[in-house]
């Protein structure tokens, strides 16, 4: 018997490189076939020939997915703004609007279409809106990132047999942005096929500034699980603004990352510990959109997600009710 995300496209992350073998075990685990591979390069490749190899971790590049993909996509995570780390001095999104780094680029499609993954479906400068990653967008920089950003797309459709996809990709939430600063940063129905939303169960802030998880798995309630799930879905950019600004685009709405916070930040836990709550939701929200995308659970292999066993050595935190529901909303 069908689930009732069983018809949506799911795919998943397994570790960077981590070889098709780990996807095969992943689909018995769901019971389905995943349609959608995800991966990561390097966010600060080491040099330039690291990253026009399309580098993922070590000596591990693209190239691991060569003829082994079948009917699944690659949904690659490529870093924008390089240089710093590869000796150039680093570079902006005006630098990338001015092409500076049109050969590197040029590089990676070339390559990604020699191998064969030349409909890859690209992540370019994901969680932009955070301020994680060397190509966040600062407020009053929207217009140098949206040049950036349709260089960079306009290159890598140009090469010949290019036949890539591409998902502009935010984080929930208004980030590193004021309101209405990650929307301002879309760069336009042309350079964008879907629209790519990251978010995990990271505690929320209440009315008072508090944080509304208590710093500890086995001390969290559900009432507090259900608080951060309700301004999830009402915050500014939330899951419903976010399905919102989709549909007035024409745009399939997807989660390339969701998951929970089975690990801790430092010395700090801000998670919502095993939450069935969320992972449900989810599920609900996911099934019903009228126009979605696919998704992927972050299923870290050290145990962040809930396909690993709870005896896994090295899982923080066991997942058991979320698991259950996980299974029950998306298996097969």
């Amino acid at each position: 018997m069908s689930t009732p995300g069983a018809s949506i496209p799911i795919g998943v992350y397994r570790g960077r490189g981590c070889g098709i073998a780990a996807i095969g075990v992943y689909e018995k685990f769901i019971g389905r076939d995943v349609q959608k591979v995800v991966d990561f390069m390097a966010e600060e490749p080491a040099s330039w020939a690291q990253f026009e190899n399309g580098t993922l971790t070590g000596t591990t590049d693209v190239s691991v997915w060569q003829d082994v993909l079948g009917q699944r996509q690659l949904a690659l995570a490529v870093p924008a703004c390089c240089g710093a780390s590869a000796g150039s001095g680093g570079t902006t999104w005006a630098g990338e609007a001015d092409g500076v780094n049109d050969a590197h680029w040029q590089a990676l499609g070339n390559n990604l279409i020699a191998l064969g993954l030349g409909g890859a479906l690209l992540r370019i400068g994901r969680e932009f809106n955070g301020d994680w990653y060397p190509w966040q967008v600062a407020e009053g920089g929207q217009q140098s990132y949206i040049a950036g950003y349709r260089h960079v797309v306009t290159v890598l459709r140009g090469l010949p047999g290019a036949a890539f996809r591409f998902c502009w990709n935010p984080t929930l939430g208004v980030g590193n942005l004021t309101k209405n600063g990650a929307e301002s940063c879309y760069p336009g129905d042309g350079y964008v096929d879907e629209i790519g939303v990251d978010l995990y169960d990271w505690t929320q802030k209440n009315s008072t500034g508090a944080e509304i998880y208590p710093g500890s798995a086995a001390n969290t309630t559900t009432a507090q699980q259900q608080q951060v799930l309700d301004i999830m879905l009402t915050q500014w950019d939330s899951l419903r603004g976010w399905y919102s600004f989709a549909l007035s685009h024409g745009k399939a709405l997807s989660f390339p990352e969701w998951g929970l916070v089975l690990w801790s930040t430092g010395s700090r836990y801000l998670g919502g510990g095993d939450n069935a709550v969320f992972v449900r939701a989810m599920a609900d929200f996911i099934c019903g959109c009228s126009l979605i995308g696919w998704h992927a659970m972050w299923e870290d292999p050290w145990g962040a997600g809930v396909c690993d066993p709870d005896t896994e050595p090295g899982r923080p935190i066991p997942a058991p009710m979320s698991r259950a529901a996980f299974l029950e909303a998306f298996g097969s």
